[in-house]
C-alpha cells in the first residue's frame, strides 16, 4: 500500500509544474462591445462568446504560445478584427526547481498568458447600399 501510495506520490510531482499548479490552462477575458456582438475565433470561425447584457461578456479562453485573432460581428456593423496578445507567465520561472517543468508548461500552453484582459471594441456601422449604384 505505501509502494502505491509512493508511486502516485512520485507521478504527480514528475507530471506537474509550477503554472500547473498556480495557473490554469483557460483565462478569463472580458469583452465591452454593444448588446448583440459576438466573438468568433478567426481560424476556426467558432464562436467563442456572445454580448447580451451591460454590453459585456466574459469568456475563459484557452492559453496559447502564440497570440489568437479574433473578429467581432454585429448585424449592422462592419467585422471587426482584433488580436489577443500573449504574454511570457511570470509564475513558470518556478521551474528553475524542477526543470522538467518547463516542458509541461510549454506543452500545455500554461506557460504563457493573456497580455490584454479586458477588450474594449468599438464597431463601425455597416455603409448602407443605395439602390442604382454599382
Amino acid at each position: 500500500m505505501k509502494k502505491e501510495v509512493l508511486c502516485m506520490a512520485l507521478a504527480g510531482l514528475l507530471f506537474s509544474s509550477c503554472c500547473t499548479i498556480f495557473t490554469g490552462s483557460r483565462q478569463a477575458v472580458t469583452f465591452m462591445a454593444p448588446n448583440g456582438t459576438k466573438i468568433f475565433d478567426a481560424a476556426t470561425n467558432v464562436k467563442i462568446a456572445e454580448v447580451k447584457e451591460e454590453n459585456t461578456v466574459t469568456a475563459k479562453i484557452k492559453k496559447s504560445r502564440e497570440d489568437k485573432q479574433l473578429i467581432a460581428r454585429k448585424e449592422g456593423f462592419n467585422p471587426t478584427p482584433f488580436l489577443l496578445e500573449t504574454n511570457f507567465n511570470a509564475s513558470s520561472l518556478w521551474n528553475i526547481l524542477f526543470w522538467p517543468g518547463f516542458l509541461v508548461d510549454l506543452g500545455t500552453g500554461k506557460m504563457f498568458k493573456w497580455d490584454n484582459t479586458i477588450v474594449n471594441l468599438e464597431l463601425e456601422p455597416a455603409e448602407k447600399q443605395t439602390e442604382g449604384t454599382e
